[in-house]
Parts: structure tokens; C-alpha cells; sequence
């Protein structure tokens, strides 16, 4: 049974079982109740998980998502750690290929044998100024064809090292920089420069590189949300611990002075009734 069809035969048995079944039951894939499940993301591609073989039911999801335990029962963390470690094995993996596109090639790689090229090249300039001089011997001997001959050897042997020091000067095709492949940045596979629109086109729209686009965009996310998440309880914490300060003050003995005057304390009011007292006398 292949790939595709036992995932289809999966989802078909969680519809028929998804009427009695919980989310919380353990063959119920949690994955698939936060966001997706990744293993089926990559089905019959170079980077397939395998076939995950719990419950993908659409209905427990919407369950899940509408009641009162999502994210207490972490689900999310488990899920988010997953994911995250695949992103991270996928940018590994986009280093690894930019490394192999951009680094150096071996000389042997650029230029094959160009030590042999070199040696043969010279022994060539040095056989071409041997004739000079020979050529010069048989034309003032009067052997004129054989100086011919000869300076037509020399000429075909001038034509040869031209083309070698041309051949030892050239660079393999394969390492010259506008054929040098690159590399996506989405799912790390290998893209030749300048191809046509439609195979591009095929590319984006591929299984793999959707599915790591869809874990990229899921990662953000849940990095933005967590990050939206932590500064709620950081002003929140703050706001209580100003409400502690405040209601602490408020408590306190020394915060509201006794505002009665010096003359309504009692000890003073008595002094100040007997002086009263001694005038009207």
C-alpha cells in the first residue's frame, strides 16, 4: 500500500471512529488538533517523515480548538518544539548547500591535467625555436623545399601550442559563476540560474517547498504570539505590583497623619477649658 492511498484509508477511519472518539484519546494525532500534522506534509518526496499512523479528524480538531483546554494541555508546546526542529534541520541544510555552491572549487575541478598542458606547452615553444634556426640553415643551402617543409611543421605546431595555452587559460564551464546553481532559501533545494518561468513556477508550487513554507510561516507565528504573550504579562505583573505598592501605603499607620489641630487633641482641650474658667472667675 502506498503512501498516499494508507493516508487516505487514515483519514477515512477517523471519520467512520471520530463520532466516538476525544481528543485526548492517545491515537488521535495532537499535531493535527493545533495545526497540522508535518507528516503529512512530504508524502513521496526526498524528505517524506513517514506515515504517522494516529487519528486525523477534522471534527476532534474543531473540538479541540472550541473548548475550554486548548493551550492547557500542551499540545501547542509539543507541537511548536517539532516543528521547530525541522526548521532548524532545514536551515542546516540551506548552509550546507550554499557552502557547496559558493566555496572554492579544487584546481584539478577548474582546470583538469593543466600541469600536463603546461609541460606539453613547453616543450612545444621550445621544438618551434629549434626550427628557426634550421629553416635558416636549409634556405641558404639551396634546399628550399625542405625549408618549406619544415616552416609548414612549425606553423601547424604554433597553431597547436596557440590552442593549448588557450585550454590551460580556460576555467570548466561547470565553475564559471553565472553557471553556478543556487540555492532556496524556503526548503534548501538546489536552483538552476536563469530557468524558465514554469519550471520556477513548479518549484514554488511543489509539495516540499510548500510544506516548508507552511512550517516557516507557522514557526513565525507562534514566535509572534508568544512574544505578544510575554509582554501582556510583563505589563501585567507590573500593574500588580504598583496595585501592591498602593494598597500597601494605604495600610500603613504613618500614611494618613492625624489631622486633627493641636488645640481638639484632648490633652490640649482640657488646659484650654481651665483657662476659660479662670477668666470668667
Amino acid at each position: 500500500m502506498t503512501d498516499t492511498a494508507r493516508q487516505l484509508l487514515q483519514e477515512l477511519m477517523g471519520e467512520l471512529q471520530g463520532g466516538g472518539k476525544q481528543y485526548t484519546d492517545s491515537d488521535v494525532c495532537k499535531d493535527h488538533l493545533v495545526d497540522f500534522c508535518p507528516h503529512q506534509l512530504f508524502t513521496n518526496t526526498k524528505v517524506d517523515l513517514g506515515p504517522c499512523d494516529l487519528i486525523h479528524d477534522d471534527r476532534l480538531r474543531t473540538a479541540y480548538q472550541s473548548s475550554s483546554d486548548k493551550n492547557h494541555l500542551g499540545y501547542e508546546s509539543s507541537f511548536y518544539d517539532r516543528i521547530q526542529r525541522l526548521s532548524h534541520d532545514l536551515q542546516r541544510k540551506v548552509r550546507r548547500a550554499l557552502d557547496r555552491v559558493t566555496a572554492e572549487a579544487d584546481e584539478q575541478l577548474i582546470n583538469p591535467r593543466k600541469e600536463e598542458k603546461e609541460e606539453r606547452a613547453i616543450i612545444l615553444d621550445e621544438r618551434i625555436k629549434l626550427m628557426v634556426p634550421q629553416i635558416q640553415e636549409l634556405g641558404e643551402s639551396g634546399r628550399v623545399n625542405e625549408a618549406l617543409g619544415v616552416f609548414e611543421h612549425m606553423e601547424r605546431m604554433t597553431s597547436d601550442l596557440d590552442a593549448l595555452k588557450e585550454r590551460i587559460n580556460s576555467v570548466n564551464p561547470l565553475f564559471k559563476n553565472e553557471n553556478r546553481l543556487g540555492v532556496c532559501d524556503v526548503c534548501g533545494a538546489l536552483l538552476v540560474p536563469n530557468d524558465a518561468a514554469k519550471r520556477l513556477d513548479a518549484h514554488n508550487e511543489g509539495k516540499q517547498h510548500q510544506g516548508y513554507l507552511r512550517i516557516q510561516k507557522a514557526v513565525e507565528e507562534y514566535e509572534r504570539t508568544r512574544e505578544s504573550s510575554g509582554q501582556s504579562r510583563e505589563r501585567g505583573s507590573h500593574r500588580s505590583r504598583h496595585d501592591a505598592r498602593t494598597r500597601s501605603r494605604n495600610r500603613s499607620p504613618y500614611s494618613q497623619p492625624d489631622r486633627r489641630s493641636h488645640d481638639d487633641h484632648p490633652r490640649y482641650s482640657y488646659r484650654n477649658n481651665s483657662r476659660r474658667r479662670r477668666r470668667n472667675d
